[in-house]
């Protein structure tokens, strides 16, 4: 390793030397002026190099220079103090700016005057030590104009040479480390650039001109030295003095501002922006004359705006973060107000019932309530607040408090729309209103009273029928105008019919194209499927809704409720008596009167018949085999389309018929084991039979479905509708 780095470190030595003698002996063969100097173009690698590579770097220019001298005969004393003087020409500049530690690159107008200063001096002194060489081997004067040749020559080919081999040098290990140029360097490389340009143009011109007259070559090359080494002086004093004011006036400010404002949102302490570094490191450039100044001055105002911007953003954000939070906390309790537990009464078999709220916002204005007014009325409510959001939301618990009290009042519809409205009408100075639709269902008898203070029109779906308006007389809405008048109405419900009510954010859904969903389409999904129940309903209702709207905006709350009544169920008839053959003609009568009250055809009532007789005999003949026990028969009408069920009940010895196996039918009579057929004719003509044992009692229970008509809208399909 340390192997590798020592020939690393000395290749510059080895490619200098070679590159300082490749370019120097040309030179000499063709442009020697004097027997010891020709015009050198090589005199200005031995500082530069020196100055990028140390040591290694004027070593190598040095032994370049040797190898020229000897090769070209020149005395070995001469060829010894010329590689000396050469040595010390390579490594002054090198010494001189590692002892100020200056940046090598030519970005500032400092660093230019300091380059050109280093090589003026570098350039005087390496000529003095060269005439004193020539003075010593006698091939020279100490002061001549072949030592002024010398000076010139090494000065002008440092400028004109080595400022471009610099800055080139520069370029690459900026580009090395991702970087690039900055503003000012580019402005010192332009001018630079034209003072080399200039220079040569001047020298080229120079030297064609006096080459007519002036037959001496020494005088000839120090003369066009001199002519560019004026016009190297001059344009470089103007491009300095420029540089100068550029940089303190333009190009430093402007960078400067430009590293602030791309590191301005990188700069964070404790979470926030820096606005204090970033106003004080503006502030040194607010006095700066020019656009960079009042720049500096805009860019510090922004930044302390722009602190208290976000300063006042992070307030803000922060109350509309606790805003969020206690509407979220709103949210839930707006919801927890409303009946949200379905089933809502799993012990009442009368109705079933289902109900959704989807507000527009965090908290809405529509609602719905249910509830019992005493044991046999069913209070229904849906509404409508004008407006949305918290406002609407408060309005919203007013109103369905007040409706829900003079409700359980036992007062009827529209005495409760009555006086609900003058009590909303009492101080309402924000003039907020209610639309809404009160309904009391009679359980017991179905009948439904129901009053509605400008609210949309009830859908009513018969048993057998599909849904459709109801389209009833409107009263004013709620908290409208005081002292208002509502007129109830009374609607028959029957077992299987169905109420759907909802407000107008149904109704009035709109899709990306600005169309309503309309009434329409909701009655379409609602009769998609016509024996679906309350929640059904509304979950097929609300994704037809969803579908429609699409990515569209939810502009008001969606509320749905939906109630389908079941009426009071059926006592189930029953028959308790000894179990004795006599008794099965009253048992026969008791099936037969009932079976008369059912649909269905003669068939099934007759296979119901046989089937009861085989159970009923079997029972009186084997459960009492010491004592004579009693037998209970039960009908029962499971569900519509109507199915019979007949069960029987005995105390008897615990007898389970259904483990008993079943004959084989295929063998003749004589060759069948006696027993078994008349409960295997049981199980093949009834839907289901059942058998348990519980409390004591052996239960035996018979299910026959009665054949119904064919529904035409359901394509030929049996009506069917469970509860």
């Amino acid at each position: 390793m340390e192997r590798k780095q020592f020939i690393k470190k000395w290749i510059p030595a080895i490619v200098t030397a070679i590159l300082f003698f490749a370019v120097t002996m040309p030179f000499r063969r063709l442009f020697q002026v004097v027997a010891v100097t020709e015009v050198r173009p090589a005199s200005a690698f031995n500082p530069l190099f020196g100055l990028l590579y140390g040591v290694p770097g004027a070593l190598g220019c040095a032994v370049g220079n040797l190898a020229a001298d000897i090769l070209s005969g020149y005395s070995p004393l001469l060829c010894v103090l010329g590689f000396l003087v050469q040595m010390f020409y390579g490594l002054l500049p090198h010494l001189i700016w590692k002892k100020f530690g200056w940046e090598i690159r030519l970005h500032t107008s400092l660093n230019v005057l300091r380059y050109m200063t280093v090589m003026l001096i570098d350039s005087l002194l390496t000529a003095i030590l060269l005439g004193s060489a020539m003075f010593a081997t006698k091939t020279g004067n100490l002061f001549s104009m072949t030592t002024v040749m010398l000076f010139l020559n090494n000065f002008v080919f440092c400028m004109v040479l080595g400022i471009p081999i610099l800055l080139t040098y520069t370029h690459r290990e900026v580009r090395k480390k991702g970087g690039k140029f900055s503003l000012n360097e580019r402005f010192i490389l332009i001018f630079l650039f034209l003072a080399i340009l200039s220079a040569t143009m001047i020298g080229y011109i120079a030297y064609y001109e006096m080459n007519q007259y002036v037959s001496q070559m020494l005088e000839l090359w120090n003369r066009v030295y001199i002519y560019i080494a004026l016009n190297l002086f001059v344009f470089c004093i103007v491009i300095l003095c420029f540089l100068q004011y550029a940089e303190k006036n333009v190009t430093i400010p402007l960078e400067k501002l430009s590293t602030i404002a791309s590191e301005y949102i990188c700069t964070e302490k404790d979470g926030r922006l820096d606005t204090a570094g970033i106003v004080e490191q503006c502030s040194q450039y607010v006095g700066v004359h020019g656009e960079a100044g009042e720049l500096a001055e805009a860019f510090r105002d922004m930044a302390m705006s722009l602190d208290g911007y976000i300063n006042n953003l992070t307030r803000i954000t922060a109350e509309k973060e606790r805003i969020s939070a206690e509407l979220n906390v709103a949210t839930q309790i707006q919801a927890d107000m409303l009946p949200n537990i379905f089933p809502a009464f799993p012990e009442r078999k009368e109705f079933n019932i289902y109900a959704s709220m989807n507000p527009a916002k965090e908290v809405g204005g529509d609602f719905y309530d249910f509830f019992l007014v005493d044991e046999d009325h069913l209070a229904l409510v849906i509404a409508d607040v004008s407006g949305k959001g918290v406002p609407a939301a408060l309005f919203m618990v007013i109103s369905k408090t007040l409706l829900k009290n003079q409700a359980l009042m036992g007062e009827s519809p529209k005495e409760i729309l009555i006086k609900v409205n003058n009590q909303l009408c009492e101080n309402n100075k924000a003039q907020m209103f209610v639309t809404a639709w009160l309904g009391i269902l009679e359980i017991s008898t179905g009948r439904l009273t129901a009053a509605n203070a400008g609210h949309e029109y009830p859908v009513i779906r018969r048993k057998n029928g599909s849904f459709e308006l109801f389209r009833e007389k409107h009263g004013f809405v709620l908290a409208g105008m005081e002292n208002m008048r509502y007129q109830e109405y009374d609607i028959q419900l029957q077992k299987g019919d169905t109420i759907f009510v909802y407000t107008d954010g149904v109704t009035e859904a709109t899709n990306n194209k600005e169309e309503l969903y309309g009434v329409d389409r909701m009655l379409s999904a609602l009769n998609h499927d016509r024996q679906a129940m309350p929640k059904q309903l509304v979950e097929q209702v609300q994704a037809d809704i969803d579908e429609f709207v699409g990515e569209a905006m939810q502009f008001d709350d969606i509320t749905m409720l939906s109630m389908t009544y079941h009426g009071i169920p059926n006592a189930h008839p029953q028959i308790a008596l000894p179990a004795t053959l006599e008794n099965w003609g009253k048992v026969q009568a008791f099936i037969s009167g009932e079976l008369q009250k059912v649909d269905g055809p003669l068939k099934a009532k007759v296979q119901l018949e046989t089937a009861a007789e085989e159970i009923y005999v079997n029972i009186a003949s084997y459960a009492y085999p010491a004592s004579v026990g009693e037998v209970k028969v039960d009908m029962e009408i499971l569900d519509s389309p109507e199915r019979v069920c007949i069960t029987f009940e005995d105390q008897g010895i615990p007898y389970d018929p259904l483990q008993q196996k079943s004959p084989d039918v295929t063998l003749s009579a004589a060759e069948r084991s006696i027993g078994g057929l008349g409960i295997h004719m049981v199980r093949k003509s009834m839907d289901e039979v059942k058998y348990e044992y519980a409390h004591g009692c052996n239960i035996l229970s018979i299910v026959k479905g009665m054949e119904l008509p064919v529904d035409p809208k359901k394509n030929g399909s049996p009506y069917l509708e469970n509860r």
